[in-house]
């Protein structure tokens, strides 16, 4: 399993602070560690938004929004915002 980070959100997160690029770096690692074993995604704050869209905490305030592709086996992160904005992600996708 590897991560794929969109070109949109590598700008957004080389915007930010040393730490907070730590931060959001040590999530995707938890988040893939974590993918696949059930019991481990409430620790690391995986939730299902659609069909498809997952979400998992970085902090308090912030939501990091990715997929799973299945062939090659890969999470795509392609957001992060806060819970307002990424209920106006997923309202405007549909």
């Amino acid at each position: 399993m590897r991560a794929r980070v969109t070109d949109d959100l590598l700008d957004q997160i080389r915007q930010r602070s040393k730490a907070g690029r730590k931060v959001i770096g040590e999530t995707m690692n938890a988040v893939l560690a974590a993918w696949g074993h059930p019991h481990l995604h409430s620790g690391v704050s995986i939730r299902r938004l659609t069909k498809t869209i997952f979400e998992c905490r970085v902090g308090l305030d912030e939501r990091l929004v990715f997929v799973f592709i299945a062939t090659p086996p890969e999470l795509l992160f392609f957001f992060i915002g806060d819970h307002d904005e990424v209920q106006a992600l997923i309202r405007s996708m549909r």
